[in-house]
């Protein structure tokens, strides 16, 4: 029997990834919040499925209960704190907050299978993120002058990274982490929070050159403190969300054209700057000459994919072990080859439909603020899972970023939970402006009738 569940159960854990991509697919032309509850709920169901399937491989095949606590806890991250915020706030989108919890539960079922101890910290940075995180619709909401804040975004976004720069630790070769009270966190991650800020606040104000060029003035010192601390992959996400936000702002597409030409230049600067540039790019161009060296991550990481096939060889049979930095740079690699194409091309689906809601989301909010922040939101999100996915797969050369809730990275998860909770917020305040609107309109007709009466 045991050996039936775990032959089958890689079966049913892609199904219920489909079927709950189904039902996300069903619920994303529904704009209003109740129509969207019975696809929510249906979506909760396939994940808890999804979930239990994934858990009852790993203790048959371990034979270590431990595996059904730590099952617990992630339900209770995935499915139970999800309705509490959905109580909290009736206006947020519980579709969108079911597709984070499956990414995160996708994220943390590949940990368990790595390394348990890494699987427990996220575990436990992921829960409190997201009860923090509960507050931020509420400081939306109703701090409206959070939008008028620009230039306090900016200048904290860069004295943070500026301090990074010359009090940081190295890791990997690149100075970004900070470590206080035993406790190593990324500042380049949280500060895409506060750039998007900074970005959203500048262009409502105005499209024009002017404001477009100063603008990119402050967003370049961003992108140059962390050119400065070779972290390169996070330069290349801070600078491509300014270009395309600035895009969508002034509805010129001459500025994604400079961008793209400005964005290859730096690319050859770094080339001939950055020695780790060039292995990255010798490792991209044709990694079987060098398999045994500047090539041997990718080409492990492509064997890996390989051998899983479609449906994957199943949770504890592949080697992930073998591509060095896979818990964080080759995550997809792990998930293809035990979870199979079919699971990691659902899981990209899933993610395109989060960028697919808030693109929508920003198409429905006239405050230009709120607009450029879903938007901004949106692009530097698809950006970065594009980084990570093309450089895992040989697409585009290795940039280092993490996948978005599911790479190993407390800081990651941390700003990833705080970015969606921040669209919630978004949609609260589109839910209350409607309810507003709504009860206006009710008493103007309660009024009208009321004339009628009279007269």
């Amino acid at each position: 029997m045991a050996h039936i569940i775990t032959v089958y159960a890689k079966y049913v854990i892609t199904i219920c990834l489909y079927l709950f991509l189904g039902v996300s697919l069903l619920a994303l032309p529904k704009n209003n919040v109740k129509k969207q509850k019975k696809y929510a709920a249906a979506q909760s169901v396939f994940l808890f499925l999804m979930q239990f399937s994934a858990y009852i491989t790993i203790v048959i095949r371990t034979r270590m209960i431990q595996y059904l606590l730590f099952y617990l806890f992630l339900q209770i991250l995935t499915l139970l704190l999800p309705e509490i915020f959905a109580y909290l706030y009736p206006g947020i989108s519980k579709v969108l907050l079911n597709q984070m919890s499956l990414l995160i539960a996708v994220g943390m079922i590949l940990m368990t299978r790595l390394d348990m101890d890494k699987a427990i910290r996220q575990l436990v940075i992921a829960a409190i993120s997201f009860v923090i995180s509960m507050c931020i619709p509420a400081l939306i909401c109703h701090f409206r002058f959070l939008s008028k804040c620009g230039i306090l975004y900016a200048v904290f976004g860069i004295v943070v990274l500026m301090t990074v720069l010359v009090l940081g630790q190295v890791t990997n070769g690149s100075r970004i982490t900070f470590t206080i009270a035993g406790i190593t966190f990324q500042p380049s991650e949280l500060i895409k929070i506060t750039y998007l800020f900074f970005l959203a606040s500048f262009l409502a104000k105005s499209s024009s050159f002017l404001r477009v060029f100063l603008t990119g003035i402050l967003a370049a010192m961003h992108v140059l403190a962390l050119v400065f601390s070779k972290d390169l992959g996070s330069a290349l996400i801070y600078f491509a969300a300014f270009i395309l936000l600035v895009t969508i702002a002034s509805h010129r597409f001459v500025y994604l054209f400079l961008g793209a030409g400005a964005g290859s230049f730096a690319c050859v600067a770094a080339y001939e700057i950055f020695t780790h540039v060039r292995v990255r790019v010798l490792a991209w161009k044709d990694p079987w000459s060098f398999i045994d060296a500047q090539g041997y991550q990718i080409t492990q990481s492509l064997f890996a994919m390989s051998r899983g096939g479609l449906w994957g060889l199943g949770i504890g049979k592949g080697t992930p072990q073998d591509i060095p930095f896979v818990e964080t740079d080759f995550i997809f690699a792990a998930m293809t080859e035990e979870m199979g194409i079919l699971f990691s091309a659902g899981v990209i689906a899933v993610c395109l439909l989060c960028f697919l809601n808030m693109i929508k989301l920003a198409g429905t909010i006239s405050d230009g603020f709120y607009k450029y922040l879903a938007a901004g939101t949106a692009m530097l999100y698809i950006f970065q899972i594009f980084l990570t996915v093309g450089g895992g797969t040989k697409f585009i050369p290795l940039t280092g970023v993490t996948l978005p809730f599911i790479s190993y990275g407390g800081s990651s998860i941390m700003t990833s939970i705080f970015m969606f909770a921040v669209i919630q917020g978004i949609y609260t305040l589109r839910f209350q402006e409607g309810e507003r609107i709504a009860k206006e309109r009710k008493n103007i007709q309660k009024t009208a009738s009321e004339n009628e009466a009279e007269g």
